[in-house]
């Protein structure tokens, strides 16, 4: 989960409020080595789901063409 957040992360850089937003989330899950229980690792997976479904969210409400400058392989 840890590098799944610091990869999407650093793909939105340049996005302060993307950034910010999976910063927070990785102070949560730092210094866990594994969830407490069931329930925790539950509730972890549900509040990550809920982070990508922002961070999908915040992508889509920028306009198109700064969507695709994104999504293209610099060369």
């Amino acid at each position: 989960m840890r590098r799944q957040l610091t990869a999407l992360r650093s793909q939105h850089l340049d996005n302060l409020a993307i950034a910010s937003l999976l910063n927070r989330f990785l102070v949560k899950v730092a210094f866990l080595s594994e969830p407490k229980d069931q329930d925790h690792e539950r509730y972890l997976r549900s509040e990550f789901v809920q982070t990508l479904k922002k961070v999908e969210a915040m992508i889509s409400r920028k306009p198109a063409a700064e969507r695709s400058a994104l999504t293209k392989p610099s060369e």
